[in-house]
């Protein structure tokens, strides 16, 4: 006799494939990967979907690569905003025109060529910049005519190092520095009518 087989009725249908689909999500479930299992370092950008974290997760430290962006962000506080810097304006005497604070003529031109400062503190670990500043309404001849000038060399250097003794009594000190002006053609300058000092910027970074 031929055994005839019932086909199965929608409720067990139903109860297999809600089976199926619940051994489906324990596999998915056991694929995922948990914080705990992210290495520092190996999660990139293009890991992360966009606009899944957000700025308290990522200040939370609650990724492997958070703290790279957490380096970026101490930089951006850190960075050119946060370095302090003081400068001063040498006029053609060597005297001291404008200023950020704290600087002093120590000898303008008198030993030799060059101009001598003091900072009011140590520049050790500090770095100098010197630029020429131009002018187009002083008279440097003596004429009663301006004698603009846009054009010229200087050179900056921390007093006593190194590679540079500087020579007043006064700027033989860790707080001094040396200012050389020079013509675009590099002869110093002079102070005459025609061969004049330059205006001179300085910048120290602190």
């Amino acid at each position: 006799m031929r055994k005839v087989l019932k086909r199965p009725s929608p409720a067990m249908v139903v109860a297999i494939a809600a089976l199926v689909m619940a051994m489906a999500g324990t596999s998915i479930a056991a694929l995922k990967v948990r914080s705990g299992q992210i290495v520092n370092g190996t999660v990139r950008a293009v890991d992360v979907r966009k606009n899944t974290l957000t700025g308290d997760q990522i200040r939370e430290n609650k990724l492997g690569t958070v703290p790279s962006a957490q380096s970026a962000n101490s930089l951006s506080e850190s960075g050119a905003g946060a370095v302090k810097t003081r400068w001063l304006l040498l006029d053609e005497q060597g005297q001291i025109e404008e200023q950020s604070g704290g600087f002093t003529v120590i000898d303008a031109y008198a030993s030799n060529s060059n101009a001598y400062i003091d900072a009011g503190g140590s520049l050790v670990g500090h770095g100098l910049t010197a630029t020429i500043a131009i002018q187009n309404k002083v008279d440097t001849s003596g004429d009663g005519v301006a004698d603009p000038n846009f054009e010229g060399e200087v050179s900056v250097a921390r007093c006593q190092t190194a590679a540079v003794e500087c020579a007043p009594p006064g700027a033989k000190s860790v707080n001094a520095f040396v200012v050389s002006p020079r013509q675009a053609d590099g002869t110093a300058t002079a102070g005459s009518a025609d061969n004049p000092r330059k205006r001179v910027y300085v910048e120290i970074t602190e």
